[in-house]
């Protein structure tokens, strides 16, 4: 997969913060306003952050009760830390 550097830096800048928040969880729109806390990132590119985010295994989506969808780590354990840990580096 080709990645673009935008996408890169948010896949790294999210990876920061689950490994500060490994709790955390929220819609694409927190994530956007909450953990970037940027008004200016691009929807597109965060979708794709997430995309490649949980196809790397991280994260997941699940749905929940109000039909949102939220975004949290899949696990507390060393593999997804280095995987965290090598985006972060790569960002």
């Amino acid at each position: 997969m080709n990645v673009s550097a935008s996408v890169a830096k948010i896949v790294g800048v999210l990876s920061c913060y689950l490994r500060q928040n490994p709790l955390a969880s929220d819609t694409q729109q927190g994530i956007a306003q909450w953990w970037l806390k940027s008004g200016e990132v691009s929807l597109v590119d965060l979708a794709q952050a997430l995309k490649q985010m949980e196809q790397a295994g991280v994260i997941e989506a699940s749905n929940a009760a109000d039909g949102q969808v939220r975004y949290r780590r899949t696990g507390l354990n060393a593999k997804v830390d280095e995987t965290l840990d090598r985006f972060i580096a790569n960002s």
